[in-house]
């Protein structure tokens, strides 16, 4: 199983004894893997076709270290992007193909800015779905588009936007939008077929359109032979990486925490591994890094803001597990930036041993609400990687998220009762991040709620 790759070591970050201490840090490597070799694609999606079923194909890809120009505030900056780029396809007249862009994920470690460093960049399509154009006499294509665009220094100058549901674990970041153009060539005459990888250069060019900080002024993103691979009927799975933080020396302190990462991390894969029969998503972990500092292990709110500014990795969503919150935190957890790249999440070892009697004054927290003490918590993280791809609680609402389904994952619990062990075909459709991949992974689930 894929979870074989998690907590294999653990990387320590000295910090010394007081809150603001500075950070050394050695980085884990990146799991971002190269496009699938034809062996893997080909045996990834084989599948029956359904009894009348049209035939329609998917065109997937990573992009790795793509070159890019960014213009800000500041001028000219120079970085790289990786991400993803997917296109549908469906025959047309005379032999010709139609193309849809269906995904474009960048992520960079961010630029300079007149107003500080950005911090880590995400962008991904407004849309599901964009028209493209391919000419097969000459291999051109075009497609115009919309790009939600996050940077972290946003929410710094900005802050976060609540949830008002009544657990509060939920906090929601500004955004920006830019205006797309992909210009690019594809192999003149390009044919589908199940297994076989295309080559695509093209140009990304982008242009703030709505602005809330406005260090971000434009784009060019240069794609230079990357591989995609055709998929009949089905496509690879989407990963999305974790990054665990624990607090202690490193992994063989045995007074570290994380106590419940490796239980909570099982959980979460097996309830996102039920997408599996509507669209593959994979949560795969990275090695832990480890921050030497005792004063993080019993946090309060104020506390979280200074610990979630210590790890900063750019191609995961961080999970930072401390011993305890002081005072009591609704739902014993939060997620920060949901939706973007900068997405990160704060929770404690308390998810498996809540504290009996329970915590007076909670949601949730009383015998005539259903809860209860103890170890209770095994979905907390799955609802809130929920969160970090862009769902929102059940009747909620914001302009480019989407409310999870009614009685399922998404649904609050607060500290004393358990997120549902239900997963829903719309929360699978919907989820979405600059963060994702397209990985090497199978699925085997499926989803309890057909909606």
């Amino acid at each position: 199983m894929l979870l074989a790759l998690a907590l294999i070591a653990g990387f320590v970050a000295s910090l010394g004894s007081g809150l603001g201490a500075d950070q050394v840090m050695e980085k884990s490597p990146s799991l971002l893997k190269s496009p699938l070799d034809a062996s893997i694609a080909k045996r990834i999606s084989i599948v029956e076709p359904v009894e009348g079923q049209k035939e329609s194909y998917s065109l997937v890809g990573n992009l790795e270290e793509v070159r890019a120009v960014i213009v800000t505030d500041k001028g000219e900056q120079q970085t790289s992007f990786n991400g993803m780029i997917a296109f549908s396809a469906s025959p047309g007249e005379k032999g010709s193909m139609k193309l849809v862009l269906t995904r474009l994920n960048l992520i960079s470690r961010g630029v300079a800015t007149a107003k500080g460093d950005s911090g880590v960049i995400g962008l991904s399509l407004v849309e599901p779905e964009y028209g493209s154009s391919y000419d097969s006499a000459s291999g051109r294509t075009s497609t115009e588009f919309e790009a939600t665009l996050h940077y972290a220094l946003i929410d710094d100058i900005m802050g976060f936007i609540p949830s008002k549901s009544e657990e509060g674990d939920q906090f929601l970041s500004y955004t920006e939008r830019m205006a797309g153009k992909i210009e690019g060539r594809f192999p003149e005459g390009m044919k589908a077929a199940d297994g076989k990888d295309v080559t695509m250069n093209a140009d990304i060019s982008l242009e703030l359109k709505g602005s809330v900080v406005g260090s971000i002024r434009s784009m060019k993103v240069y794609i230079d032979r990357s591989r995609l691979w055709w998929y009949i009927f089905t496509g690879p799975a989407d990963v999305l990486l974790v990054q665990p933080v624990f607090i202690g020396t490193g992994p063989s302190d045995p007074t570290a925490t994380g106590t419940v990462f490796n239980t909570l991390l099982e959980r979460s894969a097996e309830i996102w591994d039920r997408c599996g029969t509507v669209r593959c998503i994979s949560v795969i972990s990275k090695t832990p890094i480890y921050i030497n500092n005792n004063a993080y292990r019993v946090i309060d709110e104020a506390e979280a803001t200074s610990l979630r500014a210590l790890v900063n990795e750019a191609d995961a969503v961080e999970v930072f597990v401390v011993e305890r919150w002081d005072p009591y935190y609704d739902g014993g957890g939060a997620c920060w930036s949901s939706g973007t790249a900068s997405a990160k999440i704060v929770t404690c070892d308390q998810q498996l041993n809540v504290p009996c009697p329970m915590p007076s004054g909670l949601w949730g927290c009383s015998a005539g609400e259903g809860g209860t003490c103890g170890a209770v918590n095994y979905y907390h993280l799955a609802h809130e990687l929920g969160h970090a791809l862009n769902l929102l609680h059940p009747g909620d609402y914001r302009a480019g998220m989407v409310a999870g389904s009614s009685g399922c994952i998404m649904e609050p619990s607060g500290f004393c009762r358990d997120n549902p062990s239900v997963q829903s075909a719309k929360n699978c459709r919907s989820a979405s991040s600059p963060l994702i991949y397209s990985g090497r992974a199978t699925c085997t689930g499926s989803p309890d709620i057909t909606d």
